[in-house]
């Protein structure tokens, strides 16, 4: 009797490892979470090193800078249109995937780019990276899109948290891996070998997420498609998004997104010319960061679920401002690692409340068009902010540039709740608190 017992109890357990037992709606949110899982690899790999291996290579506060800048000023141009020709497909899974195919093939060919470019190799890595945002503008409308009908709205924060702690895990482990590795193998090919691990865990996500299946009914449905003039179809489109949550949601986070920007071509150049700062620190850093998330996601998905998203937004957007803050102030290398234990912890609630809100202020029937208007505003500051925090620093220096930094978090905070962000979201029905 207690070995049946057993039995059952283990079976009940490991349901999730058998997918055709689960519910549709729990097997696609087990392949999105193994999908972003695995996209760890990359976070942890080519997004946290890309810019650290270009200074290593000598560019200049400028190249760094253009690194984020000019995919962000193309994400700007396309994410418009590639909204509207999202809005009209009907398999958004495959086409998700298809694009991936693009996005994860420029990962490749940057770390294989070393092997063969040995003149302008700085030039050349940025320009390849600019190209490839035109794909990250097709995935964050087609990846959205999907993402808003697999996981229900009732169970967006927990399945969102639970999502990121475990992509923090992957990515976690990662850092400290590729920490290691760029530390005892031989310069460019440590880089090269920690690009082609991300391009692997990025392929394998592919696999996943090609398992998702959305319900016939929820599909978008092609629209035909009438020639107007330019000026009528923007008429048209800014007619089509005047929905006050959304506006408001737009304004307040842009100021947001300004801090988050203004010094993120910075930190590379601070730690490596200023603190001296090995691979493995910076690696250690970021496995520091992705433990606190693991944390954060946890206890912040608990505030949300007990209270709402208005005491997430307000403390973690003022949270994360103590970031650079505390940057400016730290001696050496050592600190880094407890400097972005602090941003993981608050960094998260921000996410997660922001995210949610994102999705309860979009229409349910043109979210696509939505987020790609969403993804443009937010590339054009990505576009800006690094642009601007280098003539800052050209001016103030590094350190005046993370002061800065700190009052704007302080300034978007305060916008938050005059402007009742969350409270406007709630009010929309689409989130839950």
């Amino acid at each position: 009797m207690q070995l049946a017992d057993g039995k059952r109890f283990i079976q009940t357990q490991t349901r999730w490892l058998r997918p055709a037992q689960l519910s549709a709606v729990n097997r696609n949110i087990l392949y999105l979470t193994l999908d972003t899982a695995v996209q760890g690899l990359m976070m942890g790999g080519i997004f946290s090193f890309l810019a650290v291996f270009l200074v290593r290579l000598g560019a200049t506060t400028l190249q760094t800078s253009l690194l984020t800048s000019l995919p962000a000023i193309v994400m700007v141009i396309s994410s418009l249109p590639s909204g509207a020709f999202i809005q009209k497909q009907r398999d958004l899974v495959r086409l998700t995937n298809i694009v991936r195919l693009f996005h994860r093939g420029s990962i490749l060919l940057v770390a294989l780019l070393p092997s063969f470019v040995h003149e302008h190799l700085i030039e050349v890595i940025i320009f390849l990276w600019t190209v490839k945002a035109i794909t990250n503008a097709m995935l964050e409308s087609s990846w959205m899109a999907v993402v808003a009908e697999v996981i229900p709205a009732r169970r967006r924060a927990s399945v969102n948290g639970m999502r990121w702690t475990v992509m923090g895990i992957t990515t976690a482990l990662a850092g400290a891996l590729f920490g290691t590795m760029l530390d005892t193998i031989a310069f460019p090919l440590n880089y090269q070998i920690v690009f082609i691990i991300s391009f692997l865990g990025g392929a394998t996500g592919m696999v996943f997420w090609g398992k998702i299946r959305i319900p016939e009914n929820v599909q978008v449905t092609r629209q035909k498609r009438r020639t107007k003039s330019i000026q009528a179809q923007l008429s048209a489109y800014w007619q089509s998004i005047r929905v006050p949550a959304f506006l408001r949601y737009e304004l307040t986070i842009s100021v947001l997104r300004l801090a988050l920007n203004l010094p993120v071509a910075l930190y590379s150049i601070y730690w490596i010319r200023e603190l001296n700062t090995s691979d493995l620190w910076i690696g250690w850093r970021a496995t520091a960061s992705q433990l606190a998330m693991i944390v954060g996601y946890f206890l912040w998905g608990r505030v949300v679920q007990r209270r709402g998203h208005v005491i997430p937004l307000l403390v973690c957007t003022l949270g994360v401002g103590f970031t650079p803050v505390l940057t400016a102030f730290i001696p050496g290398q050592t600190w880094l690692p407890a400097i972005a234990i602090i941003q993981g912890l608050f960094i998260t609630g921000m996410n997660l409340s922001t995210f949610d809100i994102l999705f309860a202020v979009c229409p349910d029937d043109r979210r696509p068009t939505f987020f790609a208007v969403n993804t443009m505003l937010a590339s054009l500051m990505i576009f800006l902010a690094p642009m601007l925090g280098s003539a800052l620093a050209d001016r103030i220096g590094i350190r005046g540039v993370f002061f800065i930094t700190g009052g704007i978090h302080v300034v978007a905070m305060v916008l938050f709740w005059r402007f009742r962000v969350a409270e406007a979201a709630e009010a929309e029905g689409n989130l839950e608190s």
